[in-house]
Formats: structure tokens, C-alpha cells, sequence
């Protein structure tokens, strides 16, 4: 049996495709991408995420490599820390330095202690001080006003009969114009005023007695002491009148005196010679060493709170100048302030001197008076016209033990309690060969 199917049926389908013909290739790309799509989202995703990602890292790496040190960098730092080594120990070196000073004299061995026992050596140091302070006064380029004698054999002046209480008797009247011509004449030709019995020991071995050898040592060590706090009061008026000709124009007018046993008191006019005269052994200015036992001759109470230790000791002293009134933070500032000094190593004259700085003194208290220039006490001297001060310092003076023990008595170190422990061992006495005088 034969079947005839009639695929009219499908003629309609036929007709419809042959009609969107056209259309199918568009189709076929829409449905390409929309299949496309999805997965293309999901990586761009993970794209944008690491492009995040990457930018952060290149972020820090670019901040970090600003912070990448150069090769020569660890060398750098190396440098460096060798020179803060090198100025530490530059440091250290000058502390010691700073007390190994210049000797009064080197002729013959006195330090620790003498080679000879002749007590004529103690002799001749003194006159080798008294030297050396007058040394100190002509680099100052002072002397002190005229005295009464002075200006009657320069000018014939005589005290005026009857005069009055301005003018003490056996005092010429310095409102005699002669007398007051030959005050102005020494004014011009100085620079500063000062004398001799500024520095107290000066006048200690003026008459000195020998008493002993132990006293004569002690004595000659606080000397010295004194002696280099002397250099450095008279480099500071110096430094401060640097080229000035005359006390007129100097910022310091005059230095009234250097002390360790209390304040500075200065000779004065109304002085007679009875009562400025002492005895001896009370010219003693023994240097005012500060420890546990041995208190301050000026403070109750110690500003720095230092005293002598194992490594330094402690000096109070006081020192008065006149000083123009525009000059006296100056003064101050420039006592305070680094020096020169040389030394010859192990405290030997041989070879050349070592050339150092030492700055030792610190002010703990001031005390400033205006100085009325009609009183009596400055009738012989000529300060210019501008106005002055009387500056009274106490001030504290260092010395560093490392750097002249070798050399202090041992008399001394038991005066400021210097145990064994804190002591160097016990060196022969340094110098050269004794040399005595004559």
C-alpha cells in the first residue's frame, strides 16, 4: 500500500526562513556575543582586580625604593660615627689638657715634691711668682692711679691748709689742677688700673719665712692654683680692652682684686697703712677647694652642686672689676669663655709646647653697684664719662685630677680627701734636673 505524505505543512516554515534569510547572520553574531558576555564580565573583574592589586604594590615599591640606602651608604654611616668617636675623644683630650698648665718656674723640681731639700728653693719660687705677676700686669698694660707721694714730687702739690673733711690729712687735694692734670696724665697712659696686691699671694712672698718643708710645698701648690685663675682674670681684661690706649676708653677700668678666703677688698684712700697691713700668715689666700667637709666661703648653697670627685676639683673664688656700664654682660660672657693655653707634656721645659684650650669658670653669683666717682676712694682716678659698675663675681673654677695629679703634693690630695682608689699611684717627682740659684 502505497503512502503519499504531503509536506504542504511545512511550506509556511519554509517561506518564513527564506524571508528572515537575511536576518541570520545577525542573529548568529547576537547570540555569539551574548554568549560571550558573561565569561568576558567575570575576567574583567579579575583584570580590574589585579590592575588594583598591581598598582599597589608598584605604589610601595616606588616609596620604599626612596628609602633603599646607597651602596655607599653603611661607609657613610661609618664615617660618621668615626667622627663622633674622634670629637668625643677631642673632647676628652682637652678636659685633661685643660689642667695641665704652665709652670711658675721650671728651674728646679718642686712638684710633688722636691728633689732638694734646701729650703732656699722655696725662696726662689717665690721670687720667680712675684715675677711672673708683674708679667701679668704689663700684658694688662696696668698701674694703679698715683699715689699721694707720686703727684706731690711730680707736681709740689701740698694738702691746703684748713681743708675740710674731703681731704684726709697727709692726702694732697686733688682739686689742685696740677694733681688733677697728673691723675688725667696716668689715665692716658694705662690701660687698665691694677696693682700687685689684686693677686694676695704676690704680697705672701714679698717677706717670705721659711717654716717647714711641708707648709713651704702647701704653699707654693696653692699659689700655683691661684696663679692660673690669676692668667685667665687677666686674659679676660685683656681680650675685653683689646686695642684701647687709656682707661678712658677701656671697658674695664680697673680690677680691684682676686680672692679665695671672702670677698674682694680693695685698698682704698681712706686706708691707713696700720690697718691695711696683716700678718703673714693671714695673707695666705688659700684657693677655696669644695667637697663634703670643706665648705664655700661665699655660698650656703652650691648652684651647680658640684665639689671635688674623682675626676674634678672644685674651686670658689671672687674677683671685682670696675667696668663700663655698657661692657658688663660682656665681661661676663667673655670670663666664661674658651682660652688658650700651652703646656710642656709631663710638665717638663723640653722640646715644644703643646697648644691647648681650657674653659673652667662658671659665675654663680653676681652683685652690681653703681660707682659715684666724687667719693673719696676714686678721687686719684679717671674713669672717663661714662657711668661704671663695680661687677662682684663669685665664680667656680674646674680642674680636671687626670690632668695634674701627677704633679699635686701629696699633702694636698689628703686635704681634699683623695683616697688611694681615686689617686694615681705615687709617681717620682717630674722635671728636670734641679737647678739652684747662684
Amino acid at each position: 500500500m502505497k503512502m503519499n505524505i504531503s509536506m504542504d505543512f511545512l511550506k509556511p516554515i519554509a517561506g518564513a526562513l527564506k524571508k528572515y534569510t537575511a536576518l541570520l547572520p545577525s542573529i548568529t553574531i547576537t547570540v555569539v556575543a551574548l554568549l560571550l558576555l558573561l565569561p568576558t564580565m567575570l575576567i574583567g573583574s579579575k583584570v580590574k582586580e589585579k590592575m588594583e592589586t598591581s598598582t599597589k604594590t608598584a605604589q610601595t615599591v616606588q616609596q620604599l625604593s626612596g628609602n633603599v640606602p646607597s651602596k655607599k651608604g653603611p661607609q657613610r654611616i661609618q664615617n660618621y660615627m668615626d667622627k663622633l668617636e674622634a670629637s668625643a675623644d677631642k673632647i676628652k683630650q682637652y678636659a685633661v689638657q685643660s689642667s695641665q698648665r704652665d709652670l711658675v718656674t721650671y728651674d728646679y723640681v718642686i712638684f710633688p715634691k722636691p728633689l732638694d731639700r734646701s729650703s732656699q728653693i722655696f725662696t726662689e719660687f717665690g721670687k720667680r711668682y712675684r715675677i711672673a705677676v708683674e708679667k701679668l700686669l704689663e700684658k694688662m698694660k696696668a698701674l694703679d692711679a698715683p699715689s699721694d707721694d707720686e703727684i706731690r714730687a711730680e707736681t709740689g702739690s701740698a694738702r691746703r691748709p684748713g681743708a675740710d673733711a674731703y681731704v684726709r690729712p697727709g692726702t694732697v687735694d686733688i682739686r689742685d689742677p696740677a694733681a688733677n692734670a697728673f691723675c688725667l696724665t696716668r689715665a692716658q697712659e694705662i690701660s687698665v688700673y691694677a696693682n700687685p696686691s689684686a693677686f694676695r699671694w704676690y704680697k705672701f712672698w714679698e717677706k717670705y719665712e721659711f717654716s717647714g718643708e711641708d707648709q713651704a710645698l702647701e704653699d707654693c701648690w696653692d699659689s700655683q692654683v691661684a696663679f692660673w685663675i690669676y692668667e685667665d682674670i687677666v686674659e679676660t681684661i685683656n681680650i675685653m680692652n683689646g686695642g684701647t690706649n687709656d682707661v678712658l676708653s677701656s671697658p674695664v677700668k680697673r680690677l680691684l682684686g682676686i680672692s679665695f678666703a671672702g670677698p674682694v677688698i680693695a685698698e682704698t684712700r681712706n686706708m691707713n697703712a696700720r690697718s691695711f697691713r696683716t700678718e703673714r700668715n693671714s695673707t695666705r689666700d688659700i684657693p677655696n677647694y669644695i667637697t663634703l667637709t670643706l665648705l664655700s666661703n661665699f655660698l650656703d648653697n652650691l648652684p651647680t652642686a658640684r665639689i671635688c670627685n674623682e675626676d674634678i676639683d672644685v674651686v670658689h673664688f671672687a674677683v671685682s672689676v670696675l667696668v663700663d656700664s655698657r661692657f658688663v654682660l660682656e665681661f661676663m660672657k667673655e670670663l666664661c669663655s674658651e682660652k688658650a693655653h700651652e703646656f710642656y707634656p709631663e710638665f717638663r721645659a723640653e722640646g715644644q709646647p703643646v697648644q691647648s684650650l681650657h674653659n673652667q669658670i662658671t659665675i654663680l653669683q653676681t652683685d652690681l653697684k653703681v660707682v659715684d666717682k666724687t667719693e673719696p676712694d676714686h678721687a686719684l682716678y679717671r674713669y672717663g664719662k661714662g657711668a661704671v659698675i663695680r661687677l662682684d663675681l663669685i665664680c667656680e673654677y674646674q680642674f680636671n685630677r687626670s690632668g695634674y695629679d701627677e704633679i699635686k703634693p701629696e699633702a694636698i690630695k689628703k686635704r681634699l680627701g683623695q683616697s688611694d682608689k681615686t689617686s694615681k699611684s705615687p709617681v717620682s717627682p717630674v722635671g728636670g734636673a734641679p737647678k739652684m740659684p747662684g
